[in-house]
């Protein structure tokens, strides 16, 4: 713990800890000193000037947000000379400046604009000179002033922190400004748009595009809520007038959101929003009333269930319905409808792997944090999950800056190539057989790991695979992987595995999960990202085939629930996802719940025969989805925040979305309520809160496992990698985007997609493969798998080794040519030019 430090400022004396500096030790005593270059979260610079103070005993003034406490200072913090230095330097800011404070829609809230007030300065003694640069707003998200820029380079500081490093001073003097690489537009100089530089800019120099003209900041309330997009579920500030969202904000300017979080909110009110359900006649969707339809959807379910049992009903839910929605979704199919087929899309989508990792780590609270990530001394990064959940790039750049050891596998040359240590490029497929290959450097470096760890479950099993790996080709050098596995054995550094769950084969996640047991790393070592904001939450509130809320098992849970729930609760297991969308499933009726599986599912094409089967489709989203436009009836789906809820986190933590907008239509609990009373059964919810107080209390805290014990066990893995197929000479891999997201409808209703290449219709390839095959960008191409064929255009892409395609995750292209068994590839593909 730091020792105290006594001084005085301004008369008043304070004691802080030692390596406060002044600035902070004098807010601590109340007293504010003007500033504008520094901002809590960047490391300070004292580039301005403008926190200038006196100091006994020190010649000149001095910077505040640097100088560091003594004990004894004696701190003046507004003095005559002072105040004129303070007048100086805003002067000579002003002299710069065009003075738009009318039309700025920074005006009320601007340092400039504050501090020119509060130090009385109502015009410049120095000629004023507008720098005349033009103003970029090109881009969909950030309006670029730069006439407005008081060359602060907090925007800089935040972007080379957590962002893509784009931004640099050029020039010189008077002449300075903030600019990208010969001062392209952001979107051609890799800017991610996570708006962090607008979050930090104490002018109008950076503005949301967004928001301009839609309010004066003092007219904005702010109402704390929580992302909706991936499994981060960032925390955010929604910045409202009236009704209307004018901008997201984070808690504290330097805070990070990525573009989805900060600009990607259009969609909730856009106009493609269903309001209205619809109930398809005479071949044709058509408007009808909620009585109508819900009158339709009740008497056709018990009809089908009357005629072919239980078994022919069932219902899928997207991992991105509230905690509370998924509850008492489950609980209408198992109760209402006595039928246990239901199931969410978290089934394609790594729920495999987090059912591994809850028994091997003991619950969440063995998770790893960001935090963890953050304060780690050596990373190991997997796939592309600093695309898939964005927040956990900022963590891993800030703790490589520090000193951290970051080893990257993975294909791509993007981002982390440029922090690693040690990059592995291992083929797709074979990044499991990498991981294998460093766990057996790590048993014949360390004569004891055999002795230490075969007492653990599948020891005999795993040294077995680990020896069909060596050798195995993956595309990486027996010196790279002893690098990496030299860095990740050292037993002082803390470790952590950062992937994404939902991005990589369950070899590779498996395979990940044995590394970290083999060093005895079982808690905190193991970040389990995902592309959705609340797979944990609607698997742990059982949204899925297997396990009753809470996680207990199907056979088990029947009784219990039976008596918590007064109804009577089946314990035949129940089909999953892929089981009730097989040609030979006894299906007839489904419910499909925010999910677009013609989309979102491997293989979109089987699903949309098998969908087109059934005698009952009904769909419930926020907009009319690939699969609404197959259904019997559509019916509309209020937000989470419209509605509040709940949803457990990538960290296992619960989050509670604030109600930030009135909502436009029924919520689901309101939406089966009455279509359980149409059935004769009551389930008797006013509100949604009552709906979570009933799932906290038959599965604690939404299903998180208090206090579970660890259960390490080696994980079974193939030692075999990837196998070329027959039907072509490529490999296919679905790769996730900083602005692509699972549902394409909020991304095409964000605007998101303008700033994907082409839309995100494409295919990337590498420049040798493009001219092996004479394709050249934007060509159009015919791709084809053992699975499905499509058409798209040619993106080439020098960050793709060669061998390698890519095409966007989530997207319903991509989708069509994998297979139910490999939703993350990679699939052997074929592209013909058109």
């Amino acid at each position: 713990m730091a020792s105290s430090v006594t001084l005085t400022i301004d008369g008043k004396e304070i004691s802080v800890p030692e390596g406060t500096t002044v600035l902070h030790a004098a807010k601590a005593a109340g007293i504010v000193i003007p500033h504008l270059c520094y901002c809590s979260g960047l490391k300070a610079t004292g580039a301005c000037r403008l926190c200038v103070v006196e100091i006994e005993k020190v010649r000149g003034l001095v910077v505040s947000c640097v100088r560091k406490v003594a004990p004894g200072m004696v701190v003046r913090t507004s003095t005559e000379q002072i105040l004129e230095a303070r007048r100086f330097i805003i002067e000579l800011l002003l002299s710069r400046h065009p003075g738009l404070c009318l039309s700025c829609d920074k005006s009320g809230v601007c340092k400039l604009q504050r501090y020119a007030y509060e130090l009385g300065i109502e015009r410049p003694s120095y000629p004023v000179r507008d720098p005349g640069y033009p103003v970029d707003d090109a881009n969909p998200f950030i309006v670029r002033n730069y006439n407005l820029c008081i060359v602060c380079g907090r925007c800089i500081r935040v972007c080379r922190g957590q962002g893509s490093d784009i931004l640099d001073f050029v020039k010189r003097g008077i002449e300075t400004k903030v600019a990208t690489a010969l001062d392209k537009p952001l979107q051609e100089a890799g800017c991610d748009f996570c708006g962090s530089c607008v979050g930090v800019c104490p002018t109008g120099a950076l503005l949301e595009k967004k928001g301009r003209g839609k309010g004066r900041e003092w007219e904005l309330r702010a109402v704390e809520s929580h992302c909706g997009y991936c499994g981060s579920a960032c925390k955010l500030l929604y910045n409202l007038k009236g009704d209307d969202v004018v901008k997201v904000a984070t808690e504290r300017p330097a805070d990070y959101l990525c573009a989805r979080g900060r600009f990607g909110y259009s969609h909730i009110d856009g106009a493609a929003r269903l309001e209205t359900p619809l109930v398809r006649k005479n071949g044709e969707l058509a408007p009808a009333s909620w009585d109508e339809a819900l009158e339709f959807v009740a008497g056709r379910l018990k009809g089908i269930k009357e005629n072919y049992g239980p078994q022919a009903v069932g219902g899928i839910a997207g991992a991105l319905a509230t905690n509370e929605t998924a509850y008492v979704f489950q609980k209408f199919i198992r109760a209402g409808l006595q039928s246990n087929n239901v199931d969410s899309g978290v089934r394609f989508s790594g729920l495999e792997l987090l059912q591994k990792l809850e028994a091997v780590v003991g619950g969440t609270k063995g998770y790893a944090a960001l935090n963890d990530v953050g304060a780690a001394g050596v990373i190991l990064v997997v796939g592309d999950v600093w695309r898939r959940v964005p927040a956990v790039w900022g963590r891993i750049k800030q703790a490589a800056d520090r000193g951290a050891k970051v080893v990257y596998i993975g294909f791509y040359a993007g981002r982390p190539v440029k922090i690693a240590k040690v990059w592995l490029r291992a083929l797709p497929g074979s990044e499991h057989v990498v991981l294998q290959q460093m766990a057996q450097v790590v048993v014949r470096k360390e004569g004891n790991v055999k002795a230490e760890k075969e007492q653990i479950t599948g020891f005999n099993r795993f040294a077995k695979s680990l020896k069909e790996a060596a050798g195995a080709p993956a595309g990486v050098s027996a010196d790279d992987i002893a690098a990496a596995a030299e860095l990740w054995m050292d037993a002082k550094a803390k470790g952590v595995v950062v992937l994404a769950v939902d991005g990589v084969t369950q070899q590779t996640g498996s395979a990940a999960l044995n590394l970290c047991l083999l060093t005895g790393r079982v808690k905190k070592a193991f970040f389990p990202g995902h592309s959705l904001s609340n797979a944990q939450g609607v698997w742990r509130m059982g949204a899925v085939a297997d396990c009753y809320p809470g996680l207990q098992p199907v056979s088990k849970a029947a009784a219990r629930f039976s008596k918590l729930w007064g109804m009577a609760a089946p314990d035949t297991p129940g089909l999953a996802a892929d089981e009730m969308l097989a040609q030979d499933s006894p299906l007839k009726a489904l419910y499909v719940l925010q999910e677009d599986p013609v989309v979102s599912f491997p293989g979109g094409a089987r699903v949309a025969a098998r969908l087109n089967d059934l005698q009952l489709l009904v769909v419930q989203d926020l907009f009319l989805t690939e699969t609404a436009k197959m259904a019997d009836v559509v019916l509309p789906l209020a937000s989470s925040l419209e509605t509040g809820g709940t949803c457990v986190n990538a960290e296992g933590r619960v989050r509670q979305y604030g109600k930030v907008l009135p909502e436009k239509t029924l919520a689901v609990w309101q939406v089966i309520e009455q279509l359980a009373s149409k059935m004769n059964f009551s389930l008797s919810y006013v509100s949604c809160r009552q709906v979570g107080e009933e799932a906290r209390a038959v599965a604690p805290n939404f299903g998180i496992t208090p206090g579970t014990s660890p259960r390490p066990a080696f994980q079974p893995v193939n030692g075999s990698g990837a196998k070329a197929e027959d039907a072509g000479s490529l490999r296919l891999v679905p790769f996730a985007s900083r602005f692509g997201f699972y549902n394409d409808h909020w991304i095409k209703n964000s605007g998101l997609d303008d700033l994907l290449p082409y839309q995100g219709d494409f295919v990337a390839i590498a420049p040798e493969d493009a001219d092996r095959l004479g394709l050249a960008e934007g060509a159009p191409v015919s791709v084809s798998t053992a699975y499905g064929q499509t058409g798209t255009v040619v993106q080439v892409d020098p960050g793709l080794p060669a061998g390698v395609v890519i095409m966007p995750a989530f997207a319903a292209k991509t989708n069509m040519l994998l297979g139910p068994d490999g939703p993350n590839g990679p699939v052997a593909a074929a592209l013909t030019k058109l």
